[in-house]
């Protein structure tokens, strides 16, 4: 007989997929912000941790109290916006969770996470970001820039997929992070998007970039109410399938007016994977 004095531990229940993607949002935002800071090899370990850290979170945030899990908002976000928790037993621990949907949704919009609009897919990565900036649209959507102070987000919407980037700084810093993609698959196509702020004062700033499939793409530009220079990069082709690792990395040049050339090379999985709210 079952001593009546034993605690009956409460079913784990998974972490929902809103604070799921709030938090993922969190910790590669740090991964990419602090990347210049270390070794190139530290990169993708970092990223790897932070990927296991959040399938653990949702685990440990049961067992720890009990209670549903209480995540912390992200940078800008509103501290009073809470995910929805799935329904909690009220029988002591002994009742069966309600399952987890498997359609993520976002934050507070009832809607799923990348259908949203750029405000909404926004709350977890810059909110109160406002619109800079609207490039043409092109015949498979529309790509705009939000800032908010020093800050700014690109956003594209595409496909119906609203993908949204990781936070940069307006003065762009030296370094591959500034010329990282965003990859969406749709069908056979996989779309990589591009885009950022122009250092000021350069004249003939441009970035072109080459792609795995031999085409050569320059950026767009495009000037703000407020006399600030954007850059973007659009590219859709078929999906080869397999791994990317077994295709030709990206390769992006960066140059001026004055001859001044940088050149970098996109690794698979890292700078290729820009995107905050959902994955690649």
């Amino acid at each position: 007989m079952t001593d009546p004095t034993e605690l009956v531990p409460r079913p784990e229940r998974p972490l929902p997929d809103a604070s799921r993607a709030r938090i993922r949002a969190e910790l590669l935002s740090h991964a990419h912000d602090h990347r210049s800071t270390g070794p190139r090899w530290a990169v993708p370990l970092g990223a790897a941790a932070a990927v296991a850290l959040v399938a653990g979170m949702g685990v440990w945030a049961v067992r720890a109290g009990g209670d549903e899990p209480e995540a912390a908002p992200a940078a800008g976000a509103s501290s009073a916006a809470t995910a929805t928790p799935s329904a909690a037993p009220s029988d002591g621990g002994t009742s069966t969770p309600t399952a987890a949907s498997s359609e993520p949704t976002g934050p507070s919009s009832g809607t799923r996470v990348g259908t949203g609009t750029c405000e909404q897919e926004l709350e977890y990565v810059l909110e109160g970001a406002t619109l800079a900036l609207e490039f043409p649209a092109d015949p498979g959507g529309q790509t705009s820039i939000w800032v908010k102070g020093d800050r700014f987000v690109l956003c594209d919407v595409r496909d119906g997929t609203t993908t949204v980037h990781h936070p940069l700084p307006i003065t762009p810093r030296d370094g591959v992070d500034a010329y990282a993609v965003s990859s969406v698959r749709e069908g056979k196509r996989v779309t990589r998007v591009a885009g950022g702020a122009q250092p000021p004062g350069v004249e003939g700033f441009d970035v072109v970039y080459t792609f795995p499939d031999g085409r050569v793409q320059q950026a767009e530009h495009g000037r703000d109410a407020e006399g600030r220079w954007w850059w973007r990069v659009v590219h859709t082709a078929p999906d080869p399938g397999g791994s990317e690792l077994d295709q030709p990395p990206i390769q992006v040049e960066v140059r001026d007016a004055r001859g001044t050339r940088e050149t970098y090379t996109l690794a698979w999985g890292v700078d290729t994977c820009a995107q905050a709210n959902h994955g690649c």
